[in-house]
C-alpha cells in the first residue's frame, strides 16, 4: 500500500527545480513553498529558494529539500507540484490542490500522460 505524503513533487517538477537551483546563486538553499488565501478565498501560490526558519516544516520530497511554514501547511496538505505544458504551450509549474476552492479533479481518462505503478 502506498503511503500518503503530505506534499508531492512530480518527477518533471523535481527535474526543473534541480535545474533552476543549479543555475542560481542559491544552489544549496531549500525551496520554500507557501500559499496565501485572500479575502475572497482565492489561493495564491508562492515558491522560491530560501533559508529555513525555526518554525518551518522541512521535508525532502523526490530529491528536493522543501520548506513549508505552519500557516501554509493546512492549505497545502495533499497537494502535488507538477511541471507541465498547458494547452501545448511552454511548461509551467502548477499546484494540484484538493483544498483549493477552484480545484477540479482531473478526468484521468483524458490524460495522455497518465502512468500506473504496477507492484
Amino acid at each position: 500500500m502506498k503511503q500518503k505524503t503530505i506534499f508531492e513533487i512530480s518527477d518533471s517538477a523535481s527535474k526543473q527545480i534541480q535545474s533552476s537551483s543549479e543555475s542560481s546563486d542559491s544552489k544549496d538553499w531549500p525551496l520554500r513553498i507557501a500559499v496565501s488565501v485572500d479575502t475572497n478565498g482565492k489561493y495564491n501560490y508562492l515558491m522560491g529558494f530560501d533559508q529555513s526558519k525555526e518554525e518551518d516544516l522541512q521535508l525532502k520530497i523526490n530529491g528536493i529539500n522543501i520548506l513549508i511554514d505552519p500557516n501554509s501547511m493546512i492549505n497545502l496538505k495533499n497537494t502535488k507540484l507538477d511541471f507541465v505544458a498547458i494547452d501545448g504551450k511552454d511548461k509551467q509549474f502548477i499546484f494540484i490542490n484538493p483544498n483549493d476552492p477552484e480545484y477540479q479533479k482531473p478526468d484521468e481518462s483524458l490524460d495522455s500522460n497518465t502512468t500506473h505503478d504496477f507492484h
